[in-house]
């Protein structure tokens, strides 16, 4: 499980926003879990992606 936080592909910068105590703790969880904010930040966002595919466009099917 702790293998699933290593970014293994390609990466990009984003600026975001987020609220004060999200940040706070995403800091914490760092010290405490050595996993880098990124890490986690990647990790949480795929996993609300997973859980939420409604908030995706939809996909025409394969016309091939």
């Amino acid at each position: 499980m702790r293998d699933d936080y290593k970014i293994k592909t390609q990466t990009v910068k984003m600026d975001v926003e987020v609220e004060k105590e999200v940040a706070e703790k995403l800091k914490a969880m760092e010290v405490y879990s050595k996993f880098t904010v990124s890490e986690l930040t990647n990790t949480a966002l795929k996993r609300f992606i997973s859980a939420h595919k409604d908030f995706l466009p939809p996909v025409e099917p394969y016309k091939g």
